[in-house]
């Protein structure tokens, strides 16, 4: 169904099939804890460059959302990258997040218990991503949203992301993950206009990720909302 969902998404967007390629991105494992998870796969245009790889939100509307941005933007990048990969996560991952939220836990209890849900999302990410076939080497992770929180968990995990973009992200553990990793290129985008996540939180991950000795590039803009910014892609990628 998912699947059926993205190529009607493609369709629209004036992409054809020849163009793009959408599998499964997981096993019965997998998909028992966190249903269905997505990959889509659009060959660029350097043959020899690196590969970009893109966690959007939960739901499908922030992955038709973001892919809509990443399309929008593709100028900017496609002649430096191999492929750019992106994920699309089943109804369940947000059917699960919803439900912590709703079982009369505390605030700060909930917040914790999506922080390890969100890295175990990750390492689950982490291990399909080690696909021989997938080659992923050297690549550039971004993030948006509770998919910006599983990118920081991600990058933390495999030395392989030698840059990272999230932008608006959904994470209590103010960048701890990255602690390991202080020679990651790491730029944050977002969006003054923010009405999900406060735009105000990104100081609290800056002081922590600078304390922590990473180097971060900030990226700040008026307007947008909750969704990585066209101005964001065009500044780093």
């Amino acid at each position: 169904m998912q699947m059926d969902n993205i190529k009607k998404v493609m369709t629209d967007m004036g992409i054809p099939e020849s163009m793009y390629k959408v599998s499964m991105f997981s096993h019965p494992k997998i998909e028992e804890k966190y249903g269905e998870i997505n990959l889509v796969q659009i060959p660029l245009k350097n043959p020899s460059g690196t590969d970009l790889f893109v966690i959007p939100g939960y739901s499908f509307r922030s992955f038709t959302s973001m892919f809509g941005k990443m399309k929008e933007g593709m100028k900017y990048f496609e002649s430096k990258y191999r492929n750019l990969y992106m994920i699309n996560f089943g109804d369940k991952v947000k059917k699960d997040t919803t439900t912590m939220l709703s079982e009369g836990m505390t605030e700060q209890e909930s917040y914790v218990k999506q922080d390890l849900y969100r890295e175990d999302l990750a390492k689950t990410l982490d291990k399909c991503i080690r696909n021989p076939e997938l080659n992923l080497t050297n690549f550039t992770l971004v993030g948006k949203s509770a998919g910006g929180g599983v990118s920081i968990f991600l990058a933390g995990m495999n030395k392989e992301v030698k840059k990272l973009l999230f932008c608006c992200p959904g994470i209590t553990n103010r960048g701890t993950p990255l602690a390991a990793r202080p020679e990651l290129e790491i730029h944050m985008g977002w969006n003054i206009d923010d009405d999900t996540v406060e735009y105000n939180i990104n100081k609290e991950i800056m002081e922590q990720l600078t304390k922590q000795g990473n180097t971060v590039r900030f990226h700040g803009y008026q307007k947008g909302g909750h969704e990585i910014n066209s101005l964001f892609i065009e500044d780093v990628l």
